[in-house]
């Protein structure tokens, strides 16, 4: 296989030969959902720094949702008109933020996890055919993560057998 793969933050991926790895804006987007949340209910409605963050995401999946049903000519056209210009002043954002921000803070795990991501984060402007995220493939293997835990307490060889059958 030669192309594209779409991935999360997991190094693992960088062995595959021959692939251009593309980064998922899902899994950015959720670590300053999640830098929001861990704010004080109060702080949580103000303009701060997750807040702003987590905008620069929605601006990005905004975008996506207005073309999803355009050809990959014409997505890629918007993206290089309206995303590139999002991408690059939230890229200015995350290096003005990461040294005013606590490493370990949940803010300074997003701005870390978006720099390091960063060359991933961005492939989807070369290509109108990609997409921003990597949701619908974790959704088809959605069933299989959550059901591990359980295929852990088969108690008998044959209840493992009986529960591999079913699924």
């Amino acid at each position: 296989f030669r192309g594209y793969l779409h991935v999360d933050g997991y190094p693992g991926y960088h062995k595959v030969a021959n692939v251009t790895l593309v980064g998922c804006w899902a899994h950015a987007r959720r670590k300053f959902d999640e830098a929001l949340k861990a704010l004080p209910d109060a702080k949580q409605k103000a303009a701060v720094a997750a807040r702003e963050g987590l905008e620069f995401c929605n601006r990005l999946f905004a975008i996506e949702r207005d073309i999803k049903d355009a050809s990959p000519e014409e997505r890629l056209k918007v993206r290089t008109e309206q995303s590139r210009p999002v991408v690059d002043a939230f890229l200015a954002w995350l290096r003005m933020q990461r040294p005013r921000v606590l490493p370990k803070s949940t803010l300074g795990t997003a701005i870390t996890y978006c720099l390091n991501q960063w060359e991933k984060l961005i492939v989807f402007l070369q290509d109108g055919r990609l997409e921003l995220d990597n949701n619908r493939s974790e959704r088809s293997i959605k069933p299989f993560v959550i059901g591990r835990k359980n295929w852990l307490f088969a108690n008998t060889p044959r209840g493992a057998k009986a529960s591999a059958t079913i699924y």
